[in-house]
This record gives C-alpha cells, sequence and structure tokens, in this order.
C-alpha cells in the first residue's frame, strides 16, 4: 500500500464523519435492537427514538410507562452502552 491508500475503513469513517452519519447509523441500530435491550413490553410501547449526538429521547404515549422509564434511566442508560460495548448515550430524556 503506497502513502497516498487508506484503509476502506478510515475511508468510511472518514464520510461517515464528514456527513455527520454516525449518530443516525448509532440511532438505528439503537431502534432495531430496542426490544432485545428494554424487553418486547416497553418496545412495544416506545413510539420513537431520537439520538441528537449523546442524548437518546424515548418516545412514549402512556403516562405510567413514562414514569417507570424516567425511574430506569440509568439502567437503560447502562442496558444501551452495554450492549454496545462503548458509550453511544451519556443522557435520556423521556418524552
Amino acid at each position: 500500500m503506497s502513502n497516498d491508500e487508506q484503509p476502506i475503513k478510515s475511508i468510511i469513517n472518514e464520510m461517515m464523519s464528514t456527513y455527520r452519519l454516525t449518530g443516525k447509523i448509532d440511532e438505528l441500530k439503537i431502534w432495531n435492537n430496542w426490544a432485545e435491550i428494554v424487553g418486547t413490553v416497553i418496545a412495544k410501547n416506545t413510539k420513537k427514538l431520537q439520538l441528537k449526538g449523546s442524548t437518546l429521547k424515548i418516545f412514549v404515549e402512556s403516562a405510567p410507562l413514562k414514569n417507570e422509564l424516567t425511574f430506569h434511566k440509568s439502567i437503560i442508560l447502562e442496558k444501551i452502552n452495554s450492549y454496545f460495548k462503548k458509550q453511544v448515550v451519556k443522557e435520556i430524556h423521556i418524552m
């Protein structure tokens, strides 16, 4: 490999950073694995997830579920980051 050549992983990471795709991909990974992370009952009652930077917004319609999720934010945060083996989310807002 010459000095001008870069590994494909490096090029992809650079493009993801340039076009700000990393956060969107992380958001999709969380959504696609949401039932495995929090369980099927919570997943079925989650309307939407939105990752902005390192803040995850969880949208639910049920007030009792909203209260329960608010109470368990730190556990959910730990489960998400544990699932991905890196700190993807630093803060959670229940909407």
